[in-house]
């Protein structure tokens, strides 16, 4: 109610007069520095092109990700920069993918194996080989799977007898293919497959009950998932006695394990699920059982054995090298044992996660995205019309 200049005596007055005047010449000072820094914004020159290019890692990251090795990115660089020595996988670095191999090989596990009995989807089957390798599992036995390692780095479907077929176009093959489906779908995720088992061990049986002769040999514990009301509840308590070396297996997608595997297995075990669905599919449920047995034991993931590790170094090193002259510097690390340091981090830095699509894709996105654009504007006209 009362005009400004009554306000302004009001709040200097003889009380607070200091107070007030301190105030006002923090608040002068503010001002005149938001002026100083918007004044330079607008009469810098515009970062070069080369500028830009350089800083993409340090922007995309800035303020969302630490070091774990802060005592040397704090001093030497902007906040949330990566640098060469941070402890992240960084372009440029000398023998990076050979470090990279390395941080695998250290996270490796052979303490938990993953079993997958009779799938006969190809996508499931190849999304469990993804995530049992991104998990750090090591060893997957495989029981007549979809998809069998064959000639020239290829995979090729399985038939009833958990042979590999052979002449799929022919008649008498289609009436024998049970548990593989149709070959243009399994070459389809025949690439997804390779890329998982190049860094697995993949052991393949024709029956159950060799691999569970396998399986104990190679002196694992074997559990089956079921959803049978008999199955132990995968949960902290009470707590799960779990055992040195574990195999977790997997049965098919409709039916689950086969009553042979649930007979023989050392333990029945389900994760435990809230909603009015009782099951999942077959590559989530893998995924999330394997993470719930790693979060409850962590001792099933300790890394494997420096003899392990040399033996997967045998046959990594020379499929990582991308020239000859690399072939003879890692064959040289490999005789010397002079093996690179592992990375703190295995994210890859951003300049290599760039997508990629077939051009056909990218131009039927492009399609989408101008026809939806047309749609929403002429919806915005019709809605000015009626206004």
């Amino acid at each position: 109610r009362n005009p400004p200049q009554w306000r302004v005596a009001w709040i200097i007055s003889p009380m607070s007069q200091r107070s007030s005047i301190a105030a006002l010449m923090a608040a002068s000072a503010t001002l005149a520095a938001g002026i100083t820094w918007f004044a330079l914004s607008i009469t810098s020159p515009p970062p070069t092109k080369s500028s830009r290019a350089g800083s993409l890692v340090g922007a995309a990251r800035r303020g969302r990700l630490m070091s774990r090795n802060s005592s040397s990115s704090r001093s030497s660089s902007p906040p949330g920069e990566v640098t060469p020595g941070s402890g992240f996988d960084t372009p440029g670095l000398p023998l990076r993918v050979l470090r990279k191999a390395e941080t695998v090989l250290q996270r490796r596990t052979s303490r938990l194996a993953v079993v997958i009995e009779k799938t006969v989807d190809v996508h499931n089957y190849s999304a469990v080989l993804r995530t049992a390798e991104a998990l750090g599992v090591q060893n997957v036995y495989l029981i007549a799977p979809p998809l069998k390692p064959g000639p020239d780095d290829t995979f090729v479907p399985f038939d009833s007898s958990g042979r590999a077929s052979k002449n799929q176009s022919s008649k008498n093959s289609r009436k024998k293919r049970v548990w593989s489906e149709d070959v243009e779908k399994a070459k389809r995720h025949n690439g997804y497959a390779r890329t998982a088992c190049k860094w697995i061990t993949l052991k393949n049986f024709n029956s159950t009950e060799a691999c569970l002769k396998e399986l104990r040999k190679d002196g694992y514990e074997v559990w089956v998932t079921d959803l049978g009301q008999v199955a132990e509840p995968l949960v902290t308590s009470p707590p799960m006695d779990f055992p040195d070396k574990l195999a977790i297996c997997f049965g098919t997608e409709s039916t689950g394990a086969t009553p042979y595997l649930l007979s023989q297995a050392d333990k029945r075990v389900y994760l435990p699920l809230t909603g009015f669905a009782d099951s999942l599919n077959l590559s989530v449920a893998a995924g999330l059982v394997i993470q719930e047995i790693m979060r409850l034991c962590p001792r099933l993931t300790e890394p494997m054995s420096e003899s392990e590790r040399c033996e997967l170094r045998r046959l990594w090193y020379p499929s990582l090298a991308r020239s000859e002259t690399e072939a003879e510097e890692y064959a040289k690390i490999l005789e010397e044992k002079s093996y690179p340091q592992p990375f703190e981090d295995m994210r890859r830095a951003d300049l290599h996660r760039e997508g990629w699509a077939q051009k056909k894709v990218v131009r039927k996105n492009e399609e989408r995205y101008r026809m939806l654009k047309e749609e929403e504007a002429g919806e915005g006209g019709e809605a000015k019309q009626e206004a």
